[in-house]
């Protein structure tokens, strides 16, 4: 044992001598406690090694004081409870030979927990506070205001005031809820709520001090009020900020810096981040071929970019930009230069030579994520569209099947639920084949499973909202919407590919047919919101800075996606996020005659002969005019300027 565990060993002793006698002493008085003295002595003798026991048992000479923490003090506790119920049991073992008054040990438990724990605590705060003056002496401190006043803001005070790197000093609160105005958290006092930041700062003028940050939390990012408090920050000259770090690392102790970062679209949207155990798809990927269809686009690169942290023994990309194929290629092997690449410039669209990449490459897993996703280019060039999204995703789980893959994973969309549009029509299409495919082979005894994966649009991809709202508030604006209510499911792409990895070890192992996962995509958001926002995230006010034009629903476009039709029930899998579809198929020869009749169509380029195939094979397929059926936006006679991309998978 070394000399600190030796010190703290005999404090604990000495505290609970005293906490013994003082028991009996706060119970019985001067007189009646001297008189009793040689009795008092035998019990506390007898008492003193079952109390050492006790701190042995839950370690207490092992817990540095300069670390205590709850946890510590729990502990403490439960030791101190041990001894008491021993002078409880006292007075009932001998029979009346030796008193101890009931209260005694419910006294001693108290005064015991005090007297162990409160030398502990002022340890800490004073290692802390020395700590805290050494490493800051001579620095300069930023002021910052901080916004939310829950746990986190606990936690990242603590954490500031011991920080030497981060140098900022918190100097006021801004709260959401009214209840705490007044209060102060760790000395920092609660000044205002989140409107009333124009007059915290005056407040603190008086006083010279002159914040430069504002440090948004959690708890307001997701809230009503944060529109209005980026606008008066940005009015202020004030830089927004959130805290990278989840609160666990915010109070870890040690010398990880802690991060912050601009607050940004994302955070405004309402996305809780998920813990997600990975294993199983480690246990999926590790050490397999896999091949990635469409990998240069936004959601297909960042399933490249996660599967590659898997530990996959080759990785295949395949897409037809070659710009977009060599950037992801790049970047890849710039992260993990011993990862074994192999890039396939070619479509899916054409048979010959994807077989022959399945030949070469003969992969284990498939995850096919080419297609054409954009409703308004989609909606003018249906041959294109069944081609890609539909025919070539057959061509995908025929050589899938013949090679003898693990699993095929197709990435669909909400659009494909009752879908309105030639883009949800073939994505349905393709869900109809994967869902056949994976019957048939279950029928067959093959190895390979098929299945589909359905989620709405994800932030910042592609020809998607938010970069297109950034190009016009640059331009200076308008902010063109179609419609001053519709509305989308917003995810961001790391969290939905994460899903579709976990959704593919579950599809895998799971005992259904044909499956068709969906994915937890929250509360739908309005576009209209969106851009005001984004807006205000520029500094600029909607419609004071920047207009708000509104241009009319575009054909094939409806006003709210959604992610299960009437007809389909929706069940929980192991996976918190993902759930899973009923199988709603035709039979199998239906699927195959559908799919040549609209493969006949294709090759003839007869467009209105794609829709009517279309039309036939997904049964739910109603495609109308946006304007017709969901009304028109906006005043009569206005010109619809550039029109608003929704956002496909």
């Amino acid at each position: 044992m070394n000399l600190r565990r030796l010190i703290i060993g005999g404090h604990d002793v000495g505290m609970t001598a005293v906490a013994l006698l003082a028991s009996f002493y706060l119970r019985w008085g001067s007189p009646e406690f001297w008189l009793r003295l040689d009795t008092i002595l035998l019990v506390c003798a007898a008492a003193m090694p079952i109390a050492l026991v006790a701190y042995w048992l839950f370690r207490l000479p092992r817990s540095p004081w300069r670390f205590v923490s709850i946890a510590d003090l729990g502990r403490i506790a439960a030791a101190s409870a041990i001894p008491a119920v021993f002078l409880a049991l006292t007075d009932f073992l001998a029979r009346g030979e030796v008193i101890v008054p009931r209260t005694v040990p419910v006294i001693y438990w108290l005064v015991q927990i005090a007297l162990l724990a409160g030398p502990r605590v002022l340890y800490r705060t004073y290692r802390s506070r020395r700590r805290d003056r050494r490493a800051l002496r001579g620095a300069y401190r930023m002021p910052v205001l901080i916004a939310g006043s829950d746990d986190e803001a606990d936690q990242l005070i603590r954490r500031l005031r011991r920080d030497a790197v981060t140098s900022l000093e918190p100097v006021a609160i801004l709260t959401s809820k009214q209840r705490h105005l007044g209060e102060r958290i760790h000395g920092v006092p609660i000044m205002g709520s989140l409107g009333d930041l124009d007059e915290v700062m005056r407040q603190l003028e008086i006083r010279h001090i002159k914040p430069r940050r504002l440090v948004i939390l959690r708890e307001v990012l997701t809230g009503p009020g944060v529109d209005g408090l980026l606008g008066a920050a940005r009015r202020l000259g004030i830089a927004t900020v959130r805290v990278t770090q989840s609160m666990a690392e915010i109070g870890q102790e040690g010398d990880s810096r802690l991060t912050l970062a601009p607050v940004s679209i994302d955070d405004l949207l309402g996305r809780s981040s998920r813990e997600a155990d990975l294993a199983d798809v480690r246990a999926l990927v590790g050490g397999r071929a896999v091949l990635v269809t469409g990998a240069g686009g936004s959601i297909g690169s960042e399933l490249c970019r996660q599967i590659a942290e898997m530990g996959p023994a080759r990785l295949m990309l395949l897409d037809q930009s070659e710009l977009a194929l060599w950037s992801v290629a790049r970047e890849l092997r710039s992260r993990d230069p011993g990862l074994a690449l192999v890039q396939h410039l070619g479509s899916v669209c054409d048979a010959g030579d994807l077989g022959r990449a399945f030949s070469t490459f003969r992969p284990d897993l498939v995850f096919h994520a080419a297609a054409l996703k954009h409703v308004d280019i989609v909606e003018a060039h249906p041959v294109a569209a069944a081609a890609t999204n539909t025919l070539g995703t057959q061509e995908v789980a025929r050589e899938a099947a013949r090679v003898g893959a693990a699993c095929a994973v197709f990435i669909s969309t909400d659009k494909a639920v009752d879908p309105v549009s030639v883009l949800g029509a073939t994505k349905r299409a393709g869900e109809l084949v994967f869902a056949d495919a994976d019957r048939q082979a279950r029928k067959a005894g093959a190895p390979t499973r098929f299945f589909a994966v359905r989620f709405g649009n994800v932030l910042g991809s592609s020809g998607s909202v938010i970069p297109l709202f950034t190009e016009q508030l640059k331009a200076g604006g308008p902010i063109t919407v179609t419609h001053p209510d519709v509305e989308r499911y917003f995810m961001t792409i790391q969290e939905a590919v994460t899903l579709v990895l976990l959704a593919s070890a579950e599809g895998v192992r799971s005992p259904e047919t044909s499956p068709t996962f969906v994915l937890d995509m929250g509360q739908p958001v309005r576009i209209v919101d969106l851009a005001r926002r984004m807006i205000r995230l520029a500094g600029l006010e909607p419609d004071v800075d920047v207009e708000i034009r509104f241009t009319g629903l575009r054909p094939g476009e409806r006003l709210s996606e959604i992610l299960e039709s009437q007809g389909e029930a929706l069940h929980a899998t192991a996976i918190a996020g993902v759930r899973a579809t009923d199988p709603r198929l035709p039979s199998g020869e239906q699927i195959e005659a559908g799919l040549e009749r609209l493969r006949s169509a294709v090759l003839g380029h007869d467009a209105p002969g794609v829709v009517a195939a279309l039309r036939a094979l997904v049964a739910e397929y109603r495609p109308v005019l946006a304007q017709e059926d969901q009304g028109a936006a906006g005043t009569a006679g206005e010109q619809p300027p550039e029109r608003l991309r929704a956002v496909g998978a």
